[in-house]
């Protein structure tokens, strides 16, 4: 982590928008991007975003906006009703990265975003980098590989091999989604 990331730590207030297009760092816009002060959060910049409801999880600085000035977010969600359901929110946010406000920069945090999502989903962990969507995106087949008696990793990699016979189906924590779940796992 940076030097100067703690005093970036802390509280925001977010909003979201629904605009489509090419994002201030050359992407088109998709879920896990957040606009931010360039002077705060430099484009390029991975945070994590606590006590965003079912928008909480990891997101990556590439984007900017005429009113995201200071310690304010604006979260793309690609539905306008959406947003006006997500509202204004207090959020807590701790910089894992911070950027160095080029287009490289952004798509490289972009893809550790991804990375780190799709760990999270074979987990089955949700809150962490992986949001809630996500989950319900990409965790119905991790719900239907434990409760086939298989492990969240067995759905996100379908391709590698199984547990051997009489081993544990539990994750790397030592725990197992319940079968049959439909929803996402708390931390």
């Amino acid at each position: 982590m940076w030097a100067g990331a703690p005093r970036l730590n802390g509280r925001y207030v977010a909003t979201a928008y629904s605009q489509t297009g090419i994002t201030a760092s050359g992407q088109w816009t998709h879920r896990h991007v957040v606009a931010a002060d360039p002077a705060v959060l430099p484009i390029g910049t991975r945070i994590k975003i606590k006590h965003a409801g079912r928008y909480s999880g990891e997101y990556v600085v590439a984007d900017t906006g005429a009113k995201v000035e200071g310690r304010r977010l604006d979260l793309y969600v690609p539905s306008t009703p959406e947003c006006k359901k997500f509202g204004v929110k207090r959020v807590s946010v701790r910089v894992l990265e911070v950027g160095t406000g080029t287009h490289e920069a952004a798509k490289q945090a972009d893809q550790a975003v991804k990375q780190d999502v799709k760990q999270d989903v074979a987990k089955g962990v949700v809150g962490n980098a992986a949001t809630e969507h996500d989950w319900a995106t990409q965790g119905a087949p991790v719900a239907k590989a434990v409760k086939a008696g298989g492990t969240p990793a067995d759905a996100a990699n379908p391709g590698e091999a199984k547990p051997a016979a009489g081993s544990s189906g539990a994750n790397s924590s030592g725990s197992s989604s319940p079968a049959g779940a439909t929803t996402p796992p708390k931390l």
